[in-house]
């Protein structure tokens, strides 16, 4: 087994070293990165930050693949918290020493913690060690280790479409009931929210935001376009 210990930020700010046991329980999915993530060669876009709806705070990436990954993560019901790259793990593996952060630490709303990282584009020698080296200080954190492929392609244009409407709701509850009940049943967007009698500058904005809310849904493989098809999701109807 490796013997691998972790850097990270604790409670006051202070930049601490411990053994993978000690990160049981601690809340690393709301710490910043143990020091300011530096872009290197090769990533894909430069670093940035990323305004969670989820959390209403900026979670660090690294790179724009990892953007994308925080929107996905920003999306989904069973995430209630996460952060960008808030532990560094460094071991050593013969003559060679490592350091890598997980992507992301997140929680779930069940408890659960997952260092959740991005899917590769190949499966070398080095990332079968770090995801090895991972894997055993997950087991000994209580964590899961989730590997989330980077959304791409017409799914990856829908979701940046509907998450520039992630703000918090402002759409007022009578338009909203009206258009979850013109969507009732799957119809194109404009013909809906005409239906709806909501005004169609107002419309459209708040089926995006429903849509971002899972109030609504849409077929994910097409483009979002004003004439694609939008019903109430399971349960709203």
């Amino acid at each position: 087994m490796r013997e691998v210990r972790a850097w990270h930020l604790d409670d006051d700010g202070r930049l601490v070293c411990v053994a993978p046991e000690a990160l049981w329980g601690v809340a690393l999915e709301e710490r910043q990165p143990p020091t300011d993530p530096v872009a290197y060669h090769g990533r894909q876009g430069k670093l940035t930050d990323w305004w969670s709806a989820t959390t209403g705070t900026l979670v660090v990436c690294g790179s724009k693949r990892r953007t994308y990954v925080a929107t996905e993560l920003d999306f989904d019901p069973a995430i209630s918290r996460f952060a960008g790259e808030p532990v560094e793990l460094h071991w050593e593996q013969g003559r060679i020493r490592h350091r890598w952060r997980p992507d992301f630490i997140a929680l779930t709303r069940d408890q659960q913690r997952q260092a959740v990282v991005l899917a590769p584009h190949r499966m070398g020698p080095q990332w079968r060690e770090r995801l090895a080296a991972l894997r055993e200080v997950a087991a000994q954190a209580g964590w899961s280790v989730c590997m989330r492929p980077v959304p791409h392609g017409v799914r990856r244009e829908n979701l940046l479409l509907v998450a520039d409407f992630r703000q918090p709701a402002v759409c007022d509850q009578a338009h909203e009931r009206a258009l979850l009940a013109a969507f009732r049943r799957p119809r194109p967007l404009k013909e809906g929210v005409l239906a709806s009698g909501v005004p169609e500058f107002l419309g459209r904005d708040h089926v995006y935001q429903l849509i971002w809310r899972r109030r609504l849904d849409i077929d994910w493989s097409r483009p979002l376009l004003p004439f694609s098809p939008v019903w109430a999701a399971r349960g709203q109807r």
